[in-house]
């Protein structure tokens, strides 16, 4: 009891440092919520109460938790900005691959995700909710505009950002909106015949078109004529926009019903497939915040702003647990918490059951920022 309750007074502490700008009562609030998910191991109010090791009652914790995500003044871009900036300060002059995806939430409620993708996980950097059933107030390239724009403002120097995205996403605003910010993209393209992007083949010899300037645009599938068949080259797509050169990498593995058509920047090959396969990890994520985790689909949350701030308490459980996941791994106690033939636990329950483990030893887990004096800015204690 005192060891949690120590460790609730040192996160609040903590963010406080961190968001100097913010309210004091809201930031409480903030350590409150986000540190009894981890507790509780879910994301309804009245289990995190329980959890929480204060003399209160439960439903007065409750009905204070209630009243934070009603609360119009919170704000959680400004919030969560700061605290984006130190988790990536580590991550300066590295590869980054960031993965756009949209997920339902709840039947009202849909999410626009863009994840860093971190050991086999990818972690939400940047959100927004939007209408599950109802029609967007803007289009889907608008709303990814700006995650894009958050996240760059956060990156540290030296961050070479790979942004991938799903088919029904590929466009000519995805290329502008990278060439913009400097990053490069992994684009799927569909092979749907109405749908379908159709290419100009380039020629590798004078990087010029194969024959007539004016012949008439293949679909790009036909360039791989069956599985276990590959293709890569420099294209002209997106003819209707004006045309746009690119590189094209076809795969098409045996196992799949169709094949791979990766549209990027950078050369084609199989580094554009592996960029890709990142966009997989996804999947995985969202089980761990949703029926294997926080039962986040269960939630009778109805209104979006609410949704949005339950959303930043969220994000910063799932760093936290994620980084003590890594720490467990690099101490070589997996074998304590998971079993020894293989692997069943992800990074995020370990470090769940690690945080458990040490507050029963009376020991304080690890925090996920440390401020270091000489810079006098804030940043993630471990590398990734």
């Amino acid at each position: 009891m005192q060891t949690r309750l120590q460790l609730l007074h040192e996160w609040t502490r903590h963010l406080q440092s961190l968001l100097p700008g913010v309210r004091v009562t809201r930031v409480r609030v903030l350590a409150l919520l986000s540190l009894g998910m981890l507790w509780a191991e879910s994301i309804h109010l009245g289990r995190i109460a329980q959890a929480l090791p204060l003399t209160v009652q439960d439903l007065s914790t409750e009905r204070r938790l209630r009243r934070w995500l009603a609360n119009r003044q919170m704000p959680v871009v400004g919030t969560w900005q700061p605290l984006l900036g130190a988790l990536l300060a580590r991550h300066g002059n590295r590869d980054l691959v960031l993965v756009f995806d949209p997920t339902p939430v709840t039947d009202r409620y849909t999410l626009l995700v863009l994840s860093l993708v971190v050991h086999r996980r990818s972690l939400p950097v940047a959100w927004h909710v939007v209408p599950g059933t109802e029609a967007w107030r803007h289009d889907t390239w608008s709303y990814l505009r700006r995650l894009c724009q958050r996240v760059d403002r956060a990156l540290p120097p030296g961050a070479c950002v790979t942004l991938v995205v799903d088919r029904g996403l590929a466009s000519v605003a995805i290329i502008d909106l990278c060439q913009r910010l400097g990053w490069h993209y992994v684009m799927r393209l569909s092979v749907d015949a109405r749908q379908g992007m159709h290419v100009r083949v380039i020629s590798a010899a004078d990087g010029r078109d194969d024959g007539d300037r004016d012949r008439p645009s293949i679909p790009a599938w036909e360039l791989v004529p069956g599985k276990g068949k590959r293709w890569t080259g420099t294209v002209e797509a997106f003819g209707r926009h004006g045309w746009r050169r690119a590189e094209l990498t076809i795969v098409w593995p045996r196992r799949y019903a169709q094949p791979w058509l990766l549209l990027s920047d950078r050369a084609a090959g199989p580094d554009r497939v592996a960029e890709y396969r990142c966009r997989t990890h996804v999947e995985a994520t969202y089980a761990d915040t949703k029926t294997r985790g926080f039962d986040l689909e269960a939630s009778r949350i109805t209104d979006r702003n609410r949704l949005n701030r339950l959303m930043l308490a969220l994000v910063l459980a799932l760093w936290w647990a994620h980084l003590l996941g890594q720490r467990v791994i690099r101490s070589g106690i997996r074998r304590q918490f998971d079993r020894p033939n293989r692997r069943d636990l992800s990074l995020l329950r370990l470090g769940k059951r690690w945080m458990r483990w040490l507050l029963d030893h009376d020991h304080l887990p690890p925090l996920p920022f440390r401020y270091h004096v000489h810079d006098a800015c804030l940043r993630c204690r471990w590398a990734f």
